[in-house]
Formats: structure tokens, C-alpha cells, sequence
């Protein structure tokens, strides 16, 4: 079973076992959306499954706890300690994580962007391109390209 189809067959569990129609739990989300997934037709985005969650009044992991369940065709217990035994073994069971994004460069990133600064530095200082790139071990197409847009800004 797919996992958009356990999604949808989730749905529709949950909706008979709570005695929801889709208009019922279509508070945020529209009829024909929630159509749509139950008939595995779309995938859900993590917002829409937290709204949905909250229409059946269950916490957005309660709910993909069960998705899982049916994709794997196991119990929402089996899964649960699974996860429990992954997280621990992972050493993660009792990490407090942060919600902040790290807004360190990548390193590929980080090293093009110390690159360009020591052309335009050596540049700014009267050395040629030649001499530039010798000086920095690259070639002098990238010394030029680094010039060009730096000229068009």
C-alpha cells in the first residue's frame, strides 16, 4: 500500500470511527480537498495534516502514527515502539531541539563568497586578472565572471 493511499484510507477510518462527514471536518480545509485525499488522489501537505488532526482531535503524530500503522500494515502500538527504540538507539529520545533554523553559509556556499571578496579585494588593489588568478589558484574565466557581475550590479 502507498503511503498517499494509507493517508486516504487513514482518512476515512478516522472520519467512520469519529461519525464525521467531510463537511464536518472541513473547517479550514475545503470539501473537495479533503475529497481528494481520500481518494489518494493528492498528497497532504504536514499543515493540512495538522488541521485535519485537529478536526479529528487528535495531535498531528497521533494521526501519522495511524497513517504509518496502515502503511505498514502494523498496529499504531508496533509503530510507536519502533519509534521509541529508533529515537533511543539514535540517542535522541531526550534531545530538546530548537525551531530556529541555522543560518550558517554552507561550505561550498561560504567558500565561493570568501572567493569573490579576495578578487574584488586583489582587483580593488591594481593587480590584473592574470595575477589575480594566479594569485588565488583559480582561472582567469572565473576572475572575469566574478569582474563581469560585479560591473552589471
Amino acid at each position: 500500500m502507498s503511503l498517499r493511499t494509507a493517508y486516504a484510507a487513514t482518512l476515512q477510518f478516522l472520519r467512520a470511527h469519529k461519525k464525521l462527514s467531510q463537511q464536518k471536518i472541513a473547517k479550514q480545509i475545503n470539501q473537495s480537498q479533503i475529497s481528494r485525499l481520500e481518494a489518494a488522489e493528492r498528497s497532504v501537505s504536514l499543515e493540512v495534516s495538522e488541521q485535519l488532526a485537529e478536526s479529528f482531535q487528535l495531535d498531528p503524530l497521533s494521526l501519522l502514527t495511524v497513517v504509518y500503522a496502515a502503511h505498514r500494515g502494523q498496529s499504531p502500538r508496533e509503530i510507536l515502539r519502533r519509534l521509541h527504540d529508533d529515537l533511543d538507539s539514535s540517542n535522541l529520545l531526550d534531545v530538546s531541539l530548537t525551531n530556529k533554523l541555522d543560518k550558517t553559509a554552507h561550505p561550498v556556499t561560504a567558500k565561493a563568497t570568501k572567493l569573490k571578496s579576495d578578487i574584488f579585494e586583489l582587483m580593488d588593489e591594481g593587480h590584473s586578472q592574470a595575477e589575480v588568478a594566479r594569485r588565488l589558484g583559480v582561472s582567469r574565466q572565473t576572475v572575469s565572471k566574478h569582474v563581469r557581475e560585479r560591473e552589471n550590479d
